[in-house]
Order: structure tokens, then sequence, then C-alpha cells
């Protein structure tokens, strides 16, 4: 009788030790699928408290290919206009023509989508041409700038020649800085472009006192790095 009565305490205690352990795996998975519950849980509250600023994010991001669609449309608008001051073109150029050409582009910056693209980068740049045509223009006499029948593609150099002649310093920078695959271009360029537009503004008041070549070296350089400023701020906005 104690012989079986030992069995029994024996295998009582066999069970009672299988149960805890069942018990303990429930209770482990238990508090497993609780925290996973609660990780959920959080997860979700997170999510539904940043969604506004997620959304807005995303929001903006589509804004920004838009005004990107946009400034594509109009940065190829104001190219069209600056044919007249191309090297290959033919008409003649003289007061009466950048009378009309700056006229064409002020009607570009003030149409619909004109000048309200232009980001502080490529601004001062297209407003030193501007000022340029403005101010020959208004000058008190006519003049005529002389096309180069002949182009060899130095132009670039010769214009450099008749900013180091004039010690126009920050405008042979903005040339060099626009020449080699221009950096930090969203600080730098609005610095450049300063610069640029102050020295073409001098060269402007000597209208009269250049020679009918260097005229239109000038015109055509100053039209070209518009050009190029239009398209690296373009490109500076793709990546």
């Amino acid at each position: 009788m104690i012989y079986l009565l030992a069995i029994f305490q024996g295998l009582l205690a066999i069970f009672m030790a299988i149960g805890c352990y069942f018990v303990s795996l429930a209770k482990t998975a238990a508090e497993a699928a609780a925290k996973t519950s609660a990780e959920e849980f959080a997860k979700a509250v997170a999510k539904e408290i940043h969604w506004p600023a997620e959304l807005a994010r995303e929001l903006e991001k589509t804004r920004g290919v838009e005004r990107q669609e946009l400034r594509y449309k109009s940065y190829g608008a104001l190219w069209k206009e600056l044919r007249p001051l191309a090297i290959y073109d033919t008409p003649v150029i003289d007061k009466a023509a950048v009378t009309e050409l700056s006229l064409s582009l002020s009607n570009w910056y003030f149409s619909e989508a004109g000048g309200l693209l232009l980001t502080s980068q490529a601004r001062d740049f297209y407003f030193a041409l501007q000022d340029l045509l403005r101010t020959i223009s208004n000058s008190p006499h006519d003049w005529v700038a002389y096309r180069r029948k002949n182009s060899t593609g130095n132009e670039k150099e010769l214009f450099k020649g008749i900013l180091e002649k004039r010690k126009s310093q920050g405008a042979i920078d903005a040339l060099e800085y626009l020449d080699n695959s221009p950096k930090n271009w969203q600080v730098e360029a609005v610095v450049h472009a300063g610069y640029w537009k102050a020295d073409i503004r001098v060269i402007a008041n000597d209208w009269l006192q250049l020679t009918g070549e260097e005229r239109w070296i000038i015109m055509q350089q100053v039209a070209s790095v518009l050009r190029t400023s239009l398209a690296t701020d373009l490109e500076s906005r793709t990546h």
C-alpha cells in the first residue's frame, strides 16, 4: 500500500510539473501575443498621429513635380525669346531690335507661366540681361552691334577679355562657376548672379564706348549665360 501511494504521489508530481510547464508556455505565449498586440497598437496609433505630416510631405512632393513641369515649359518659352541673340541668327542687332527684345522678355515675365516660376538662383541672370537691354535701348544715340560673320566658337574668351580689361572680377568668377559643373547651386548661384548683374550693369552704362563687335559679343554672352543658368537650375532640381 505504501509502495502504491509512493507511485501515485510520483505520478501526481510529474503531472503537476507537466501542467505547470504548459501553463508557463501559455503564459509566455499570452505575454508575447499581448506584447505584439501592444506594439501593433502603438504603431497604429503613431501612424494615426503622424499621417497628416506624411500626407503633407506627399502633397509637397507632388506639388514639387508639378512646379518642375511648369518650370520646364516656362524656361522653354523664355529660351525661345532669346533667339535674336543666338550666334547663328542673322537679323541686325541695333537699338530698335533690343527695344523689341526687351519688350518680348517683359511679356514673358508677366505671363501666367513666366517670372513667377523663376527661382532665386536664376532670377538675377535674367535681370542682368533685361537691365542690359533696357539701358542700351534708352541710349541717347543710335548704335549697331556687328555680328561676327564667321564664328570660331571663341566668343566666350573674347568676352572674358572684355571683362578683364574692365576689371569685372565678379562677372569673371560667375562665368568660371557656370563653366565648371556648378556645386552647391541653391546657395552659391544666388551670390554669383548678384555679382554678375552688378558688373553687366556697369558695362551697359559704357555702351557707346564699345566697338560694334564688342557690343555683339557682350549681348550674345549675357544671353548665353542666362540660358546656361536656366538649364543648370532645372538640372539641379531633378535629383
